[in-house]
């Protein structure tokens, strides 16, 4: 076989494998969720507190308890006994990347989902900001790294691990 084409295959399938390899681990580490030592109530009092107590964070939307959306339609999953979502909101780095990428609004504000499993453990899920952040360069790559810091220091608290 001629030594050129060989090199094209093998191009050719060193890309398409780094390709998937990549779209793997990011399907895989995109959405974390993080096991906590607290209670439901607790969890969601926590979030509440911290999001509130920290400079320039709030909690614009409030909660929306989706189990009970889910409940009222008869569509809870038997291994979920409790949800609710949070919408945390910095107005200063939203400002900040909408004034260089206007159309990264659809990813605002960011969400986090508490939620109770039938064996009673509780999670906190959000998106990986700081896994997004790599993605991005420039003013939206800053911004989220900025967030990707204040979220771990949130969920520390959050999840009962000071």
């Amino acid at each position: 076989m001629n030594p050129v084409v060989v090199l094209i295959v093998g191009i050719v399938v060193g890309v398409a494998l780094t390709l998937g390899l990549g779209v793997a681990i990011m399907r895989s580490r995109m959405v974390a969720s993080h096991c906590g030592a607290r209670t439901f109530e607790d969890t969601c009092s926590t979030v509440e507190k911290v999001v509130e107590d920290a400079k320039g964070w709030s909690l614009p939307l409030g909660s929306w308890d989706a189990h009970a959306v889910l409940e009222k339609k008869g569509l809870v999953p038997d291994n979920l006994t409790r949800l609710k979502f949070y919408f945390l909101c910095n107005a200063g780095h939203a400002s900040r990347l909408l004034g260089a990428v206007p159309s990264l609004s659809g990813m605002l504000p960011c969400s986090w989902a508490v939620y109770e499993l039938a064996d009673g453990t509780v999670h906190v899920s959000g998106m990986n900001v700081g896994l997004m952040s790599r993605i991005f360069s420039g003013v939206p790559g800053q911004v989220m790294q900025e967030v990707a810091r204040a979220d771990e220091a949130f969920l520390a608290e959050v999840l009962g691990n000071p």
